[in-house]
C-alpha cells in the first residue's frame, strides 16, 4: 500500500501556468490592478496576523497559517488510490487575492488531477483576509503562489517525518503545544507537540541551503535532542547533521521554538522533559 507524506514549503511566489493566454492583454482599471506579492507596498494580512508588522513580518506570517492550513486539511491518503511512483512530487498552487481580500482564481498542476481537485480544494478553505493588499494606497489584486512537495512511499516508515522519544522515565503529562488542545490524552498531547515542533522546524528551515550543501541529493537527516524545562521554554539543544551548517539551522530554529503552554508534569510537579527528533527534510 503506497503513503503520501506532506512536506508544505510556502514562499511568497507570483508565476503563472505559460498555456493560460501567455499574449491575451486584458484592460485594467486602477481599483484592480495586480501587483506582485514581493514588491506590494501593503501586503494582504491573513486573519490572526498583526496588521502593526512590518511586510516581512506580515508575508512570513502568511505563510505559515498557510502552511498549518495545507498541513491539517490536505488528504495524505489519496496516495492509496492513486497509481503514483515511488518518490518525490511536487503540486504547483496560484490563485489572487482581490481587492476585498477573498481568495479568487484558484488553479493547481500535479502529477495526478485527483491531486489538483484536492489542492484546489483545500487553498479554497483560506478564509477571507482581514485585508487586502494595497499599492499606492488602493487596493489591488495580489497573485501568490506556493507550491507543496510530497514524498510517495511503498510503506510507513517513522523516519521519513519524525521520530522522538524520551530517555527519562514516563511522565504523568506531556509538555502541551500552544496551539494543541490541553484536553487530549497523553498520547495524543506527545504526538501534537511533537508534530508541531516538527511543523517548526520544516516552516523555518533554510531548504536552499540545504539544496546548496548536497546538490546531488534530494534529502538529508539530522538529529536533534533538547528538554522542555519546568517552564515550558526550550533548553540545551544539540543537533547532529551530516554537515556542520545543517546543524547549526536546526539549533538557531528550536532556539526560536515558542514557549510551551504547559511543561511536563509527574506527581503534580512541573519536571523537564527530553526530546530527541530525527528528522528529514527534503529539499
Amino acid at each position: 500500500m503506497k503513503y503520501l507524506y506532506l512536506f508544505v514549503c510556502l514562499w511568497c511566489t507570483t508565476f503563472s501556468f505559460s498555456q493560460d493566454n501567455p499574449t491575451k492583454k486584458e484592460e485594467v482599471t486602477e481599483a484592480s490592478k495586480e501587483a506582485p506579492f514581493q514588491v506590494i507596498e501593503n501586503v494582504p494580512i491573513y486573519s490572526g496576523c498583526d496588521e502593526n508588522m512590518g511586510n516581512l513580518a506580515l508575508k512570513q506570517c502568511m505563510s505559515s497559517k498557510m502552511t498549518t492550513l495545507v498541513n491539517k486539511n490536505f488528504n495524505t491518503k489519496l496516495a492509496q488510490s492513486l497509481n503514483l511512483s515511488p518518490g518525490k512530487h511536487r503540486i504547483s498552487v496560484q490563485f489572487k487575492v482581490d481587492t476585498k481580500g477573498n481568495v479568487i482564481d484558484v488553479r493547481a498542476r500535479a502529477p495526478h488531477p485527483t491531486l489538483e481537485k484536492e489542492a484546489i480544494r483545500v487553498t479554497k478553505l483560506i478564509p477571507q483576509l482581514d485585508k487586502p493588499g494595497y499599492q499606492k494606497g488602493k487596493p489591488v489584486i495580489v497573485p501568490y503562489g506556493f507550491p507543496i512537495s510530497f514524498i510517495v512511499d511503498d510503506g510507513p516508515k517513522v523516519s521519513t517525518t519524525s521520530s522522538s522519544e524520551e530517555k527519562t522515565n514516563k511522565v504523568d503529562s506531556y509538555p502541551v503545544y500552544r496551539s494543541c488542545s490541553e484536553k487530549l490524552d497523553y498520547q495524543g498531547t506527545k504526538s501534537c507537540t511533537t508534530e508541531k515542533i516538527v511543523d517548526f522546524i520544516k516552516l523555518g528551515f533554510n531548504y536552499e541551503l540545504a539544496d546548496k550543501l548536497f546538490p546531488l541529493d534530494e534529502s538529508t537527516q539530522f538529529l536533534v535532542e533538547f528538554t522542555i524545562d519546568e517552564k515550558g521554554k526550550t533548553k540545551n539543544i544539540t543537533a547532529k547533521a551530516h554537515k556542520k551548517e545543517i546543524a547549526a539551522e536546526a539549533i538557531k530554529l528550536l532556539k526560536r521554538l515558542p514557549k510551551m503552554k504547559k511543561p511536563g508534569y509527574l506527581n503534580g510537579e512541573p519536571v523537564a522533559v527530553p526530546f530527541r527528533i530525527l528528522m528529514t527534510i527534503y529539499f
